[in-house]
């Protein structure tokens, strides 16, 4: 996999995919109420300034991902059990995502089929997709970006033209003050989807373009952000920041209220197809980053390891909670409890290590 090179285009299109995800589709940011488009923005402010701290690693150590920094700033005996944490978070993640995927497919149309069957079917796509390559990947999310954005333009208009879309229902703005606006941004959308953009950190080594990556992957992040915001506005506007806030998948009902002369109607397949894509990368993403961390942490050929990995993610996913619900009282927990440790704190000590590195070398006489 080091001699693989990928384009800016492709980058800026699977780092657009990973952030919508499922992030799309669901109540993204309703702590902040009618404001979840406002908290939505700040929280990507605050991703791309973690994503600074990530660029900086990889400008320093291009050629390395996440697992090696560990290695080479906190020495062999400390930097190997913190990469292979990394690993078990990074398998841990895409578990998290194939449940969130599997169990909002079987909600939104497939009721009568096993989670277990629709796991696995994720799963094994992406497994198959990993198994070309990482590069394969990165260019299948071309041809689907265009086509979430198609599926995005046309049901937009079609919410124009149905006379669905009532601006009155976002107003007043801040009516409760910007304090639970803040709490979304700490207690979720910061995180979520802006802060697993550490995954990025494991691919961005087969970047193309060293200077110009991290700021084609800064302008994805706040593309997905102003497209995130849009899509949670709309469904207010549609119908109403109490019934988004009660719905898991708002973005169902929202694209459900397309009525057009009795001709244009039950579009809500639009919304499934999106999700089917946005969990497939966003699986897929996450996969890569541990298959890459094992074959860089143990020098083992990540395809050996994909098939292994495929039923490890699979039945944690099965295993992860009992109910739907538990799974995301446990997801919003881990958002502020655990996460921060791995997004934030980690980072921020090789960064600091870094640091203090590069001035010592340099102030050390030639």
């Amino acid at each position: 996999m080091g001699t693989v090179k990928i384009g800016l285009i492709q980058f800026f299109s699977i780092t657009l995919l990973f952030e919508l995800g499922t992030a799309l589709v669901v109540n993204l940011g309703m702590a902040a109420g009618r404001d979840a488009w406002l908290s939505i923005l700040i929280g990507c402010a605050g991703g791309i300034g973690l994503f600074a701290g990530y660029a900086y690693l990889y400008r320093k150590y291009p050629g390395l991902p996440f697992t090696a920094y560990t290695r080479k700033l906190l020495g062999k005996y400390i930097g190997t059990p913190v990469g292979l944490i990394y690993v078990i978070f990074y398998i841990n993640l895409a578990a998290r995502d194939l449940r969130d995927g599997s169990t909002m497919l079987a909600m939104a149309t497939m009721h009568n089929t096993p989670l277990f069957i629709l796991s696995m079917l994720m799963i094994l796509s992406s497994a198959y997709v990993l198994h070309k390559g990482v590069e394969v990947l990165t260019r299948t999310s071309m041809v689907f970006l265009i086509l979430v954005l198609l599926i995005g333009i046309f049901s937009t208009l079609m919410l124009m033209f149905s006379g669905s879309i009532n601006l009155n229902r976002l107003l007043p703005m801040l009516e409760n003050g910007v304090e639970p606006v803040i709490r979304s941004v700490l207690h979720q959308n910061y995180m979520f989807p802006f802060g697993e953009m550490i995954a990025f950190t494991m691919l961005m080594p087969f970047l193309s373009n060293v200077k110009k990556g991290p700021w084609v992957i800064a302008g994805a992040m706040l593309v997905s952000a102003l497209m995130l915001s849009f899509t949670m506005a709309l469904n207010i506007s549609v119908l109403g920041a109490d019934i988004v806030e009660r719905s898991p998948l708002p973005l169902m009902p929202t694209i459900s209220k397309i009525s057009i002369s009795d001709f244009i109607q039950r579009v809500d397949i639009f919304v499934v197809m999106v999700l089917i894509i946005g969990v497939f990368f966003k699986i897929s993403v996450f996969f890569a980053a541990a298959l890459i961390g094992i074959s860089d942490l143990f020098g083992i050929p990540y395809r050996k390891m994909l098939y292994p990995c495929t039923l490890i993610i699979l039945f944690i996913s099965m295993l992860d909670a009992r109910s739907f619900t538990e799974h995301l009282d446990e997801g919003g927990k881990l958002l502020y409890t655990v996460y921060p440790l791995f997004m934030i704190a980690i980072p921020a000590v090789l960064i600091l290590i870094s640091v203090l590195k590069s001035y010592f070398s340099a102030s050390r006489p030639g």
